[in-house]
């Protein structure tokens, strides 16, 4: 008697039991992943900011970012710099004159393009969370350098789940001295880049000194 009065809940219990196990994993599969700014950023994207360096009398300068995980277009005050991650070099554009330098070897070696779009971490510190252009965001305090330049770097960062990196405020340390930089996001779109915005234009004539390796500031 007892073992058919038991008998009808067992398999009531698999129908109730797996969909909720499953429900669990498809939340966790689903769930974006956690910000990290050691990792270079998941997703191509084109971010614009303002940029304060005090140590060159800069205030909320204008750039915009443009980003794959291997090539990376960086637009500043009408200069326009495309870094080639694989070939390891960077090509230097002014748009307005359609001119452009030979390319030159990077300074340094580079795993990724953080440097150029945010800050390369060393360690990173998770310290709250922010919403930043109507995106969450996780504010994190970092260890590391910023800028092709590699200018060492201690402050804070805010980053997405695909870890674009959208604002930075925190201290550099240039020629023995300490200086505020700021960057700050103006507006962020994630979309797949137009692959010619990456690569110098067929209309573009190369720079007379391109022989040498100079660039629009020699």
């Amino acid at each position: 008697m007892l073992k058919h009065a038991l008998s009808p809940s067992r398999p009531d219990r698999g129908p109730v039991i797996v969909p909720a196990i499953i429900a669990v994993l498809i939340a966790a599969w689903s769930a974006p992943a956690a910000a990290d700014p050691r990792i270079a950023p998941t997703v191509q994207y084109v971010l614009d900011v303002e940029i304060t360096r005090a140590s060159d009398h800069s205030i909320n300068v204008p750039a915009r970012y443009v980003y794959t995980e291997r090539r990376i277009r960086i637009e500043l005050v009408g200069i326009v710099t495309l870094v080639d991650l694989d070939r390891k070099q960077t090509t230097t554009m002014i748009p307005r004159v359609r001119t452009y330098w030979r390319p030159v070897a990077l300074k340094k070696p580079a795993a990724d393009g953080r440097r150029w779009v945010g800050v390369e971490a060393a360690t990173a510190e998770e310290v709250g969370t922010d919403t930043l252009l109507e995106r969450s965001v996780t504010k994190y305090r970092v260890r590391g350098t910023i800028f092709e330049d590699q200018i060492p770097f201690e402050g804070d960062v805010w980053t997405t789940a695909e870890n674009i990196v959208l604002k930075v405020e925190g201290t550099g340390r240039v020629d023995g001295f300490s200086s505020p930089i700021k960057v700050n996001p103006v507006q962020l779109t994630v979309v797949p880049v137009d692959a010619g915005l990456l690569t110098v234009p067929s209309t573009f004539a190369r720079a007379s000194k391109s022989e040498g390796g100079h660039h629009p500031e020699d």
